[in-house]
């Protein structure tokens, strides 16, 4: 259980740090974009350098972040799977034992009745002779 918990915290947390990149990513896209009413030729073209490159880097932590997300999902997907087989496995065993459990059930209570007048001897061994030599014989 406390994997799996721990499991639901990762996911938690990597679509917590996509918010917060989506978030950071439209604020920092709004610091540096040009206000509407200053023409595009009036931009300083070190500003819109720096502008594209972090707009790049932000790109590229985005496409990083939701492979990240993915990869995590295809993990829990993965254990998912794993546990579910192991649920069908453990209920088919389940029932196979409770069946046998059944069988032995009966087997037991028919032995008592039908097994004391049914009950043959192994091996049927005639009584010593009444004369005691054998005893020395042996």
């Amino acid at each position: 259980m406390h994997s799996f918990l721990s499991g639901q915290m990762v996911i938690a947390l990597g679509l917590g740090v996509v918010v917060l990149v989506f978030l950071l990513r439209r604020s920092f896209l709004r610091a540096f974009q040009p206000p509407a009413r200053v023409e595009r030729s009036a931009v300083n073209p070190e500003t819109e350098s720096v502008a594209s490159s972090a707009e790049a880097v932000l790109e590229k932590l985005e496409i990083r972040l939701f492979d990240f997300a993915r990869e995590v999902e295809g993990r829990m997907q993965t254990k998912i799977a794993v546990l579910d087989r192991l649920i069908v496995d453990a209920d088919r065993e389940i029932l196979r034992l409770q069946d046998l459990l059944a069988e032995t059930k009966e087997i037991g209570r028919a032995a008592p009745r039908a097994g004391a007048a049914a009950r043959q001897p192994d091996a049927i061994v005639p009584p010593p002779p009444a004369d005691g030599d054998q005893r020395e014989a042996a």
